[in-house]
């Protein structure tokens, strides 16, 4: 506008016509670099993804498509605002043509109000509108995007723990083809050699003590040989429970009677009086307890706590922790803790923890395991509360 009134010799009409055109070419190309081409090209990255969300529900509620030629095309958005204050602009100039003469400031100032007055509703019906279904539009795909990725990822925890437990139980099945044979042709021999070994002793009554401390070292190996025996076939063929209402006091005080704990180990147990009852089968709750118990022992070969509680706090939930003071585990042997045959024992074959999980699983249960290296570690059996057991 300055400039014109510069320039002499130019019809007032002229002026105006000029002067409007000159605006809409200078706020056209800062519009369109500095606000829409930055968000139409972050919206084509999104579309090249996946369509826009929300897409049917914008347009059914907006009444302004996202697909309609004002959202796909700033450019022509931008244009119709040019033209708009060009139109604006004229139009103005006209009106203050008709009207007296006034000071030079007052006319701009009452220009520039006329001005924002008219252009107002044009740049919301073909900037801010657009440009405010593009947002929602950017918001509604990142939040379909980010709900992708989490369900995703827990797809593919689901299939990573599928995977563990198929290879789980192939390494059960292939156990399950030798654990009769092994079973048949090492029991027999073993109850020769137990009963040679009875025998020797009832008959070297006198013999000197390292005779008699051989033959008890002999008797010792026998008995583990059939304990792995045992792990063995009750690993791979876990009998369908047969349950009956337990006690859990009496269950935990019944396996710690028949477990010789070392004097070295001190026994701490916190089982509440009025702590519901089970339904399990006691055979196979014992045999649990009984190998979390006996795993707990060994992690402190130099003595220490052990340290058993039961509580059923949490709703249809009994929950019998088993806490040693021993080393602890690396996460590495926690990731593997459950897999037949694997151990970091010497004398074991990585059955015990199997055994426990598969006896657990049968009773409606499941096994948690906790442990810090340093700190000791602590198995958790979950069992339902006065409730039955799953059939398998």
């Amino acid at each position: 506008m300055f400039l014109f009134e510069l320039l002499p010799g130019i019809p007032p009409l002229i002026k105006n016509i000029l002067d409007g055109v000159l605006l809409t070419v200078l706020l056209f190309p800062v519009l369109f670099l500095l606000l829409f081409r930055p968000l139409q090209i972050h919206t084509a990255e999104l579309q090249q993804g996946e369509e826009l969300p929300g897409k049917r529900d914008r347009e059914q509620e907006g009444g302004m498509k996202v697909g309609d030629p004002f959202s796909r095309s700033p450019a022509l958005s931008l244009f119709i605002v040019a033209i708009s204050i060009m139109v604006a602009e004229i139009a103005i100039m006209f009106l203050f043509d008709q009207l007296p003469p006034m000071p030079s400031h007052a006319e701009h100032l009452a220009d520039g109000l006329l001005l924002a007055i008219l252009v107002a509703p044009v740049l919301y019906l073909f900037l801010l509108r657009p440009m405010r279904s593009h947002v929602s539009a950017l918001d509604q795909a990142e939040k379909s995007l980010r709900q992708q990725h989490e369900e995703l990822k827990e797809k593919n925890r689901q299939l990573l723990a599928a995977q563990d437990e198929l290879v789980r139980r192939e390494k059960l099945a292939l156990l399950g083809q030798v654990a009769d044979t092994m079973g048949h042709e090492l029991r027999n021999p073993l109850g020769v050699m137990n009963n040679a070994v009875y025998f020797l002793q009832a008959v070297l009554t006198e013999a000197d003590e390292t005779t008699r401390e051989y033959l008890g070292i002999i008797k010792e190996e026998i008995a583990d040989a059939e304990r792995i025996i045992s792990d063995l076939q009750d690993a791979v063929r876990t009998k369908p429970p047969r349950p009956d209402e337990i006690d859990v006091a009496e269950l935990v005080g019944q396996t710690l009677r028949k477990y010789d704990i070392p004097a070295s180990v001190t026994v701490k147990l916190d089982i509440p009086k009025t702590l519901s009852a089970i339904r399990a089968d006691p055979v196979h709750m014992h045999q649990v307890l009984r190998n979390l118990i006996s795993n707990a022992v060994e992690a402190m070969p130099e003595g220490g706590t052990l340290d058993i509680r039961a509580d059923d706090s949490r709703q249809k939930e009994l929950r019998i922790s088993i806490k040693d003071s021993g080393g602890g585990m690396t996460p590495e042997t926690q990731a593997r803790l459950f897999e037949p045959l694997f151990t970091t024992k010497a004398r074991h074959i990585g059955l015990g923890l199997a055994v426990v999980k598969n006896l657990t699983q049968a009773n409606g249960g499941r096994v948690e395991a906790e442990s810090v290296p340093g700190r000791g570690s602590t198995f958790t059996v979950v069992l339902p509360s006065g409730s039955g057991v799953l059939e398998i």
